[in-house]
């Protein structure tokens, strides 16, 4: 049970420093955090985090790795060797584990999607503005408003003079290229500096609503082949345009059919695999020949249990489908500190049960902070919890401020009330998770 006085402490101690955590948004906000181009935020960050004496270490892609324990030991230095540093962090988790504290990661992305037409903008896409109860800039939603509180709470922890006996210790997870290619980073950043979690928190915008899990994703080509000629007399060729054509009509008939079965009720989401064409090229490209070669690119995102060899087999059943090879796409990336990784597209869905201790724990803090029960619902899109639940097993959960329909929107912006509550929320979670 979680105490009225400690709930009063942590409401006390957010709104004296909720003007230092929108400081921080407007710094971080400033950066242009592109994938692969997140230099300049780690390091704002990490200068916040030296600034309050909070442990903060980088990996060898660029993510920032931040610490809170419960006994206030001094870390090691931020340019200290990873081996030195895993064997510090392995002993302080180990002691802390020996008298019951659980190990809580939070997770959030330092890069942004561009801001390509500034121009359509109100403001400056890097120029934190608050208007009307709003923080606008590009990331405010996705996800730099997160980011900003979770850092905070992380600071205010060992402020807290209610904390419970067996307060969490906090792992701030904080990953580049997340926009690029989910879970990656996250996936490093744990198993550069072995960490192992009890509970995940992925803050992408959600309202301020329990994401209980997300659908997968995959993106994969579609290849058709056949024989060039020239067009004055087609038929002495074989037009793999024609046979991309014929897949790219079974992608259509597979969503449709799809969307007929499940409907489009927000409980059914995970229910259902979305499937779309996002792009089509053949080769030659001459206006004179019959391609040999076409391609189809094709996002889709995965219901429970579904992956590309469930997905290619129900294209395959389509009566008109071609002759043609489904590759999944690869996504191939160089992080900041020049880390080169080759990382698939294919992610599986995963889901926390709403009856799970865990759920139950952030169930009944986000009811002390926020008055009411919060809604819960399932992401239909990716995010760093493709490593965390479903390839790593962790429980995970999400909650963060932010209209998850704001994300990558011309005018970007988080509400300051759900930047408050995400603010004493995180703060206060360390002191709720179950035993």
């Amino acid at each position: 049970m979680i105490k009225d006085r400690l709930v009063e402490s942590v409401r006390i101690l957010a709104g004296k420093k909720y003007q230092g955590c929108v400081d921080l948004l407007g710094r971080l906000i400033a950066c242009r955090s592109l994938s692969g181009q997140e230099g300049e935020c780690a390091k704002k960050l990490l200068a916040f985090f030296e600034a309050a004496q909070v442990p903060c270490f980088v990996d060898s892609r660029g993510s920032v790795l931040a610490v809170y324990l419960p006994n206030n030991s001094d870390g090691p230095a931020t340019e200290t060797p990873t081996g030195t540093i895993k064997q510090w962090l392995s002993a302080e988790i180990a002691m802390a584990r020996a008298v019951g504290r659980k190990i809580l990661a939070y997770n959030a992305h330092l890069d942004v999607v561009s801001a390509d037409t500034p121009e359509e903008w109100t403001s400056d896409p890097f120029v934190a503005t608050r208007r009307d109860g709003r923080i606008y800039g590009r990331g405010s939603c996705d996800m730099k408003g997160a980011l900003a509180a979770m850092a905070m709470a992380i600071c205010l922890n060992s402020e807290l003079s209610e904390a419970s006996a067996h307060q969490a210790v906090i792992l701030g997870c904080f990953c580049t290229e997340e926009e690029a290619g989910e879970g990656l980073a996250f996936r490093d950043l744990c198993e550069e500096f072995d960490l192992k979690p009890d509970y995940v928190i992925l803050g992408e915008p959600s309202k301020m609503q329990i994401a209980r899990g997300q659908r997968g994703k995959l993106e994969c080509l579609i290849e058709t082949s056949g024989v060039c000629a020239h067009t004055s007399v087609p038929e002495t060729g074989d037009s793999a345009a024609y046979k991309l054509a014929r897949s790219v009509l079974a992608v259509e008939a597979f969503d449709a059919a799809q969307r007929q079965r499940y409907g489009t009720a927000p409980d059914n989401v995970l229910k259902r695999t979305t499937a779309a064409v996002t792009s089509l090229q053949s080769w030659p490209q001459s206006k004179s020949f019959v391609p040999n070669r076409a391609v189809a690119h094709v996002t889709a995102r995965l219901a429970l249990g579904e992956n590309l060899a469930t997905l290619s087999a129900r294209l395959a059943d389509d009566p008109n489908w071609p002759e043609a090879k489904i590759i999944p796409v690869v996504y191939r990336g160089r992080s900041y500190k020049g880390r080169e990784s080759e990382w698939s597209s294919e992610h599986a869905a995963w889901e926390t049960a709403s009856d799970s201790d865990f759920f139950r724990a952030l169930e009944t803090a986000a009811l002390c902070i926020m008055g009411r029960k919060p809604e819960h619902k399932i992401w239909p899109f990716s995010t760093d919890g493709v490593y965390s639940a479903g390839m790593a097993g962790i429980p995970t959960l999400g909650i963060g401020p932010g209209h998850e329909e704001m994300a990558h929107k011309i005018d970007e912006w988080v509400e300051e009330a759900q930047l408050m509550q995400a603010l004493q929320l995180y703060t206060l979670l360390p002191s709720a998770l179950p035993d």
